[in-house]
């Protein structure tokens, strides 16, 4: 790969970055709202009230939009950049709003009640705060698998579930690769310029998650094909 290829293949993963957050946060506009209240939040309960307003709508406004951008950044993958990308954005927003408000409801509803868990036994059993911390960590990246699969396959909701702990469990390097890449990232934009957070993070991670998705999904449909193979030479 010589320096021009390599300079448009960045260009144009820069490019889909930047496409991919700008679209996150246009469907997520309360979200930008409620982050002007915190930073100017003149108390403690200030702040906990605009956190209780996010995790109300994060089933409504911010799941969709994630559940859309996570197709985009599938299709991505997939074409390259040769699709409609707001069409795309649009049609999988709507297509999959019902089944990603539903897992959104369930994905708020486990994080309240880890934090509810974490908060009631912080002070009384030192392994059982490791046990809800590590969950309330683990939980948010359990459910970006789960809406890669949404974006994926035509499943019923359960299936989505029980698919995704079934496949993390089959490849558990690629789970821990991702909360890694993740949180490594985070702390490379926060102290290089904080605002990137804002301007890249969104797109950014939704193109990781897709990957590690995408290459753990490649290696089970790789595990299985000689099982199909041997079917068909029978």
């Amino acid at each position: 790969m010589n320096w021009f290829t390599f300079g448009d293949h960045l260009t144009k993963r820069l490019y889909i970055i930047l496409k991919l957050t700008g679209i996150w946060w246009l469907f997520n506009v309360p979200y930008a709202f409620l982050g002007m209240k915190l930073l100017a939040a003149p108390d403690v309960a200030s702040v906990h009230t605009i956190f209780t307003i996010g995790m109300v709508l994060l089933p409504f406004v911010a799941i969709p939009a994630t559940v859309a951008t996570l197709a985009i950044a599938r299709r991505f993958m997939k074409d390259d950049d040769a699709f409609p990308f707001l069409q795309v954005f649009w049609k999988s927003y709507k297509r999959e709003y019902r089944k990603s408000m539903i897992l959104g409801c369930l994905n708020a509803m486990m994080a309240v009640v880890l934090y509810l868990a974490l908060q009631y036994y912080a002070g009384m059993s030192l392994l059982l705060t490791i046990v809800f911390y590590t969950l309330l960590i683990v939980t948010p990246f359990f459910f970006l698998f789960v809406y890669s699969f949404l974006v994926d396959q035509e499943l019923p909701l359960q299936a989505y579930l029980i698919n995704t702990i079934f496949l993390l469990l089959m490849h558990p390097l690629n789970a821990i690769l991702v909360i890694l890449a993740l949180m490594i990232t985070t702390y490379i934009l926060w102290v290089a310029f904080s605002p990137l957070l804002i301007f890249i993070f969104p797109g950014l991670a939704a193109l990781i998650v897709t990957y590690f998705y995408q290459k753990s999904m490649g290696a089970e449909i790789k595990k299985r094909q000689p099982v199909h193979n041997l079917n068909a030479n029978h």
